[in-house]
């Protein structure tokens, strides 16, 4: 993700309170994005603006548990994550 536009930042109000919205690190948020595209995650985004979050945690940690989440949907993991994104509450397992 870019930044974080005036849409994106109507959505994140329209799914979560502002308090957790405050907490957005955007080096951290970079970090992961950056792990997801390197993975073939190319619809980061929208699990950013939907499983916000999972985006809070220290990126070491939001790795881990994206390699459980890898670990459980098998190889094919970015199709099914993408075709049912609320997949990615297997995150929460670990």
């Amino acid at each position: 993700m870019r930044e974080l536009n005036e849409i994106n930042i109507k959505i994140l109000r329209e799914n979560f309170d502002d308090d957790l919205i405050k907490q957005i690190d955007t080096e951290n948020v970079a970090k992961i994005f950056s792990y997801l595209a390197h993975n073939g995650v190319y619809y980061a985004e929208d699990l950013f603006l939907n499983s916000l979050d999972l985006f809070l945690y220290p990126s070491d940690i939001f790795i881990k548990k994206f390699e459980h989440l890898k670990k459980v949907l098998g190889n094919d993991f970015a199709d099914k994550l993408g075709e049912d994104a609320s997949l990615i509450e297997i995150m929460y397992e670990i």
